[in-house]
């Protein structure tokens, strides 16, 4: 382990741990790292934006995600910081539909309780761009 990484915050550790399930797939662990109430905000017009507001609701959301994008949507992080009680994740998004792509970035907001994640509010560098692909 590099030096750097033996002093991140065990929030940074928390949030690479779930992206790295997530692009693995890993429902299970993505579901450990949720606190029950976990509330996903994802702000725009297109069909998958709204509050999904239990963990169940959110995983239903990331199922969405690879059944619309046919299991090609990806989320990587380029950036992560963390706290004690929030943190960020500048991440680039890739997804296919039938005549589309989507490349871009967004920004991810966490908000920790009691060492899960409580709240995550999803920001698109470009909202129309998003909203037009899920749509």
């Amino acid at each position: 382990m590099s030096e750097l990484r033996a002093h991140e915050h065990p929030n940074v550790a928390l949030l690479r741990d779930g992206y790295t399930a997530f692009a693995k797939g890993d429902v299970g662990l993505i579901r450990e790292l949720l606190s029950d109430d976990v509330v996903h905000r994802v702000p725009g017009r297109g069909p998958l934006c709204g509050v999904y507001t239990t963990a169940e609701e959110v995983l239903g959301f990331y199922v969405k995600l690879f059944e619309l994008s046919d299991g090609t949507f990806r989320t990587e992080p380029y950036a992560v910081m963390a706290g004690d009680d929030h943190g960020v994740a500048l991440v680039h998004t890739y997804a296919e539909r039938p005549g589309r792509v989507l490349a871009g970035r967004a920004v991810d907001v966490f908000r920790f309780e009691g060492g899960r994640i409580a709240e995550i509010r999803t920001i698109a560098e470009d909202q129309y761009a998003d909203d037009a692909f899920w749509s």
